[in-house]
């Protein structure tokens, strides 16, 4: 009988090491979880960082080619970018 009892408590702390060890896997994916979100969040950004810097270089690059321009070439150009832009609305509202 004495046998039966230790094994029982064996069994109990065991299961409490096991519990406590589960506990801390729970609270280490939670921690894990968070870290991912912020770093998600932190991409999000850097990616919006990176398209404004993209649109920037795109409008330096025009503003250099119209001064080297005619007016008629700017106003062809401006043209183009006004149809493209109706294009991108278009596509957004559909």
């Amino acid at each position: 009988m004495k046998d039966l009892i230790d094994l029982i408590a064996v069994i109990k702390h065991k299961s409490e090491r096991l519990s406590e060890k589960y506990k801390a896997a729970e609270e280490q994916i939670n921690i894990l979880k968070s870290q991912i979100e912020e770093s998600r969040k932190q991409l999000n950004l850097k990616s919006q960082q990176l398209e404004e810097l993209e649109g920037k270089i795109k409008i330096l690059k025009i503003s250099k080619s119209v001064g080297e321009e005619s007016t008629k070439d700017v106003k062809l150009k401006i043209n183009e970018m006004v149809r493209e832009i109706d294009k991108c609305i278009a596509l957004i509202n559909k």
